[in-house]
Order: C-alpha cells, then sequence, then structure tokens
C-alpha cells in the first residue's frame, strides 16, 4: 500500500511544519539547509526515515548484545534460556497479528503499534539502574548500553512523532500508553531478580526488532523511491 504524499503536502502546511521540525533538530544542523528548503514532503520523509532506520537498527542491536552480556555474567549455566521467559509488559498492546505479513497491515496501525511499544519502554532507565544496583555484581557495561537505548528511544519517538502528523488517520494530540513502573523489576525479589532481568532483556530485544522491522515497511508505505 503506497501512500499518495501529493494530497497532504498541496497546501504547503506539512511541508512547512516537517521542515521547521527537520531544521530544529540538532542531528541535521550541520547539514546544509538548501539540502531540504527546496525538497518535498517524501524527501524530507526519507531523510527523516534515514535517521529512524539508524536508530531501530542500533537499539535492536543494543539490546542483543545486554542480553548475551548479561546471561554471560549471570547465567552461566544457561539455566534462564531453557525457561521461559515472563510475559512481556507490552504483550497487552494491540499489535500487528503475526500470521499476517506487516507489510498488508494500514501504516496507521502500523505507526500507532510502534509509537506504543516504544513509549511502553521509555524513561524507565532510573528504575532499571536502581535494580541493577540489587544485583550481587554491577555490570557497568550493560548499564552503560542501557542508557544509551534509553536516550535513543526517546529520540526516535520524536522523530516518529513528526511523522505521525504525515497520517490524517492519527489524532494529533493522541495520547501514547505510558508506564510508570517495569513489572518484572517490581515484582522481583533478590532470588527471582536475575532471572527478572533476563525476562527483561528477552522482551526489549522483541520490541526492539518488531520496532526496526515495522519501521521500514513505514518507509516503504510512504517513501516510494525506497522500495
Amino acid at each position: 500500500m503506497q501512500l499518495s504524499l501529493t494530497g497532504p503536502c498541496s497546501s504547503g502546511t506539512l511541508l512547512l511544519l516537517l521542515l521547521s521540525n527537520l531544521l530544529l533538530w540538532k542531528d541535521v544542523a550541520s547539514e546544509p539547509k538548501r539540502n531540504f528548503t527546496d525538497g518535498s514532503c517524501e524527501k524530507i520523509l526519507g531523510y527523516i526515515f534515514n535517521l529512524t532506520d539508524t536508530l531501530s537498527e542500533d537499539i535492536n542491536s543494543l539490546s542483543s548484545e545486554m542480553l548475551n552480556e548479561f546471561d554471560k555474567e549471570y547465567d552461566e549455566g544457561q539455566k534462564f534460556r531453557n525457561k521461559a521467559s515472563m510475559t512481556c509488559h507490552t504483550y497487552s498492546l494491540h499489535l500487528p497479528n503475526k500470521k499476517r505479513y506487516p507489510e498488508r497491515t494500514q501504516p496507521d496501525f502500523l505507526l500507532k503499534a510502534t509509537m506504543s511499544m516504544l513509549s511502553a519502554w521509555n524513561n524507565h532507565l532510573s528504575q532499571v539502574v536502581l535494580r541493577f544496583h540489587d544485583l550481587e555484581t554491577t555490570h557497568h557495561g550493560i548499564m552503560s548500553k542501557f542508557r544509551v537505548v534509553d536516550g535513543k528511544i526517546s529520540k526516535l519517538r520524536r522523530y516518529l512523532k513528526v511523522v505521525r502528523t504525515v497520517l490524517s488517520q492519527l489524532k494529533e494530540n493522541e495520547e501514547d500508553p505510558t508506564w510508570s513502573e517495569l513489572p518484572h523489576l517490581k515484582m522481583a525479589n533478590e532470588s527471582s531478580l536475575p532471572f527478572a532481568f533476563h525476562s527483561l532483556f528477552v522482551c526489549l530485544h522483541s520490541d526492539a526488532t518488531k520496532v526496526s522491522d515495522y519501521i521500514n515497511v513505514l518507509r516503504c508505505h510512504m517513501v516510494s523511491s525506497t522500495c
């Protein structure tokens, strides 16, 4: 399903909104403004999706590294990997059916699902750091990567909120779901905490993979030159 951006951009309002957001981002401060001021919605969206692609791939890669490093440190016997992980806190989200290809999913629903997953992981750094110090040993490398992931999630949400303005089916003031705490860590005691963190990183990597896949599909829907 290829979206046509000719209509929404014909008034110039959406183009101006995209352009104003783009030029305010520190990520593109070094880019010559002429690269965008004479561009179309599709050109600007293409650049935004370049940024979102990089961020989502980084989050996916870092989440995999954190899971592997944590299990290497706290699960030498691989007991965690041989038992079912705790149910992810994003399980209740309305996501595309696994039996259907994401490519067949409406773009507005796909973007909403992506935003919901990112919101579920946003701003939990303080809780993770606090509980991580309750472990017998603290792996500072993992926490350092989680801080990076936390920042990248916030930035990715900011970019996708701008993309959301292109899809008129979504209300501009629509609120994303929020979680005050991560249930894996909130309910864990001293003995169950290592497995709770293992489950947390399994869920983070699973959701990061979905986000990366969904963004690739969204890019194909919204920027015709990419697929």
